[in-house]
């Protein structure tokens, strides 16, 4: 479970999300996932799905034990672009 948070974590961070963007997205609850990704809870099977879902519609794949006891993300082109669209901004960073 842990390998999955952090993957989750990860990918959230190569999008430039905060907690609360992913938990808009997701629809899982901030504090969900912020007590999930500190380790104070393990997070339901739903729940992870949930977050799952989110960060692939946005671009991002998470290839578990990829490596052996590892994970890789796997960024499409058009994540880059997510946080900038998601802020209100264009492309070169304008509002």
């Amino acid at each position: 479970m842990i390998r999955i948070i952090s993957a989750i974590k990860a990918a959230r961070s190569a999008l430039g999300w905060s907690q609360p963007e992913l938990a808009r997205r997701s629809g899982v609850s901030v504090v969900t996932i912020a007590r999930a990704e500190s380790g104070a809870i393990s997070p339901r099977i739903s729940t992870i799905f949930a977050l799952q879902k989110a960060i692939e519609e946005a671009g991002v794949i998470v290839q578990d034990n990829s490596p052996v006891n590892g994970y890789t993300l796997i960024v499409g082109p058009h994540a880059i672009g997510v946080e900038n669209s998601s802020s209100g901004r264009n492309e070169e960073g304008r509002t």
